[in-house]
């Protein structure tokens, strides 16, 4: 049974994958998460050093890179969302998703491949932009800079909140059935909720993707693990509930 199961989902993976690249928007989306992540990264990097030289910080000051690659993540992650949402919800619009579930009966399987194929592909851009991100910062601040990040740091960093934001926003493409809706859904749920409050701040996606970025005190780096798992393992579980208890 089980490795009936494995045969049947890499078979899936290899027909979502084909499937994933046959438009051009996949392309844009991860195309626009690496402008506005190295964009954001210039940007605020080049803020530090006006501060400076206008005398809003102090002369020498000196900011962590960390602290600009987290933001930098956060929002190149909602382009990263758009390239998961990509995979799911163009097929309830056109309505070939009745297709894909009669080729594959078994629904969690359909779920499994694309969250396979999302989280893979987010984690690989990940691990490139985290490191490239990190240089860039470094590089415009120049002695404004404090102390470093490990270029593998970022890379493990970027890539395991891009595959928690690209699992997450699979899940909410199956829920919501809509683009429009799952993107909404999914930028509260990792951008909007960098501004809750310091009490349940913590245990939400956007706030823990952060804290596993710059190590924030306030949440641990395992811990941070932990609330990105366990969202992501939510979000992948209840899309397999709901695809399993209604019609395509």
């Amino acid at each position: 049974m089980l490795a009936d199961a494995l045969r049947e989902l890499s078979a899936v993976v290899r027909a979502e994958w084909g499937k994933a690249w046959s438009a051009p928007e996949p392309v844009l989306w991860l195309g626009s998460a690496t402008a506005i992540a190295l964009v954001t990264a210039l940007t605020l990097a080049n803020d530090v050093v006006h501060a400076v030289s206008t005398g809003e910080l102090p002369p020498g000051a000196r900011v962590p890179v960390t602290d600009i690659l987290g933001p930098v993540v956060s929002f190149a992650q909602i382009a990263v969302t758009g390239f998961a949402l990509h995979l799911v919800t163009p097929e309830y619009a056109a309505g070939s998703v009745g297709p894909t579930f009669l080729a594959t009966p078994r629904r969690w399987v359909v779920v499994a491949a694309k969250t396979v194929v999302a989280g893979a592909v987010a984690a690989t851009l990940g691990a490139v932009l985290g490191p490239a991100s990190a240089l860039v910062a470094r590089t415009v601040l120049g002695e404004n800079a404090g102390a470093p990040v490990p270029l593998a740091e970022a890379s493990a960093g970027a890539a395991g909140v891009f595959a928690a934001a690209a699992v997450i926003a699979v899940g909410l493409g199956f829920l919501c059935r809509s683009a429009v809706g799952a993107l909404s859904a999914a930028f509260v749920l990792l951008v909007v909720t960098l501004a809750a409050p310091v009490t349940a701040g913590p245990w939400l996606p956007g706030p823990a993707g952060v804290a596993f970025v710059d190590g924030a005190a306030d949440l641990s780096r395992p811990l941070a693990v932990a609330v990105l798992a366990a969202w992501s393992v939510a979000a992948f579980g209840a899309a397999v509930w709901t695809v399993a208890r209604r019609d395509a």
